[in-house]
């Protein structure tokens, strides 16, 4: 580790430990009146990287399985840069396995292509896959864990620490709304071609389909991912992306109570943002905040509704009748618009994310010209 990166590890774990002793001092006293909201949310517009919204932008927060994005983003830099080839296979280790659910359920030994293992790790979020990835690429969980602060840091998402490579519950594992939609930028930019593996509304394995956990796919129009998590520390998490046009929103809600709201909440700040964009160019002066009413956000509940597997529902895979992949691209259609909460917006995105962002804008619309004839409707693979 370089002293840069152990110096911001550190800055970032002594945030967390006071967090948690401000939370611990609070407990007895709040205890009557329950565990306070840990809502936040970032959304900007991917081009101009103006921030359209922010709540509670750079307060920590767990990111569950929002985690996984960074996992991803390392298998990419590795697949672009020839390190890694899209039939390779990966290996289940005895680590591996033995993570919690959301699982593949491969035993030790067994082996999935890259390829494969990039759709269950975005669809299903299978944390023994994510965890056989990071070994693949970093020798071990540990190493590759290293090689994603110091990505992190790189792209400039200041406020985040990863301690694993699946988002299961570490308290150490922290990051912010800003640095998630940070990372979303740097996926979409970066890595135009792969991209496409967090629009894939299932994904078959062998018998079974397994569906994404991101519902908005094929309810919201242009939505094509991103991400989803939960754990009951982090309670219900997103990172959503959407185009219409040539605009793009990225909008991340972290901490939210229940599948439904954290639906609701991403949905309502994507359709607000295009709004506000459309309104703009007619010469309105308007704001995302401002067209949005309020809405309570209840606490996060306690009890583990579900395994703390870095998955937001029970794994529920219907029978498919045949061992091969489906992909369905998103429907262009809306879906149903809710409230959420307003708050304060208007700034620009960290210098050292834009840099980064300009840096890699010219490459990203010309591999997503290559891209394309990849993004057909059926993909069958083995």
């Amino acid at each position: 580790m370089t002293p840069p990166l152990r110096s911001r590890v550190r800055s970032i774990l002594s945030h967390v430990g006071a967090a948690m002793l401000a939370a611990g001092s609070l407990a007895s006293g709040a205890a009557a009146a329950g565990p306070a909201p840990r809502y936040a949310a970032f959304m900007v517009d991917a081009n101009s990287r103006e921030v359209l919204y922010a709540n509670a932008p750079d307060e920590l927060r767990h990111p569950a399985s929002l985690t996984k994005m960074m996992t991803l983003y390392l298998t990419f830099d590795a697949l672009e840069s020839g390190r890694l080839r899209i039939t390779d296979p990966v290996t289940v280790s005895a680590h591996a396995a033995a993570q919690k659910p959301s699982r593949l359920g491969l035993k030790i030994g067994q082996s999935i292509s890259v390829d494969n293992a990039i759709s269950v790790v975005a669809v299903k979020s299978a944390n023994d896959i994510a965890v056989a990835l990071a070994e693949k690429l970093g020798g071990s969980e540990q190493n590759f864990t290293g090689l994603m602060n110091a990505k992190a840091m790189q792209l400039g998402m200041r406020n985040t620490h990863y301690a694993n490579a699946s988002g299961l519950t570490d308290p150490t594992n922290v990051t912010t709304a800003r640095d998630l939609a940070i990372l979303s930028l740097a996926l979409i930019h970066d890595h135009p071609r792969f991209y496409r593996y967090f629009g894939e509304r299932d994904f078959v394995w062998q018998s079974a389909t397994l569906i994404n956990h991101n519902h908005l796919l094929g309810k919201m129009a242009g939505l094509d991912g991103i991400k989803t998590g939960y754990t009951v520390d982090s309670g219900f998490t997103l990172a959503a992306s959407a185009q219409r046009g040539n605009r793009r929103l990225i909008a991340v809600v972290l901490g939210e109570p229940s599948l439904a709201t954290r639906n609701r909440d991403a949905a309502q700040l994507l359709e607000a943002g295009f709004s506000v964009l459309d309104r703009r160019g007619l010469g309105q002066v308007v704001t995302v905040a401002s067209v949005m009413p309020e809405t309570d956000h209840s606490p996060l509940r306690t009890e583990p509704a579900i395994d703390q597997g870095a998955s937001d529902e029970p794994d529920a895979p219907s029978p498919a009748g045949r061992g091969e992949r489906r992909v369905e691209r998103p429907a262009a259609h809306h879906g149903a618009h809710h409230a959420a909460p307003a708050h304060r917006a208007h700034e620009r995105m960290p210098a050292a994310a834009a840099r980064h962002h300009d840096r890699h804008v010219a490459k990203a619309h010309a591999g997503a010209k290559k891209s394309h004839p990849a993004q057909s409707k059926n993909r069958h693979r083995h």
